[in-house]
């Protein structure tokens, strides 16, 4: 299976925006990209890019319909956002920088 980079996956990320499920339209930050109708699936993510599970995700995003993992790269950690739904579509790329510290979630 051929491994995706970062990169790749970050260009698909903010080729387009819309909110994913659950998510409140008032706390979303500049910087998170969302896809709508995701097509990058989780058992592609989780065979193609190394990265940690997390337990939750940050606030804007609700945990009961979407599941974050977590990876560092170009100097930021990357949260991506997954629907527990269907083929379990990526939804949101939301990147922090690192020296802002710990995750704030």
């Amino acid at each position: 299976m051929k491994t995706l980079s970062l990169t790749a996956l970050l260009t698909l990320a903010i080729a387009t925006t819309a909110v994913a499920s659950g998510a409140d339209d008032s706390t979303h930050s500049s910087d998170t990209s969302y896809l709508p109708n995701g097509t990058f699936t989780y058992e592609t993510f989780e065979a193609s890019v190394e990265h940690a599970d997390l337990e939750g995700c940050p606030a804007q995003f609700d945990t009961d319909v979407v599941f974050c993992r977590f990876k560092l790269a170009n100097d930021q950690a990357h949260i991506f956002v997954f629907s527990y739904e269907g083929d379990q579509p990526l939804m949101a790329v939301k990147p922090y920088e690192l020296s802002d510290g710990f995750l704030p979630f």
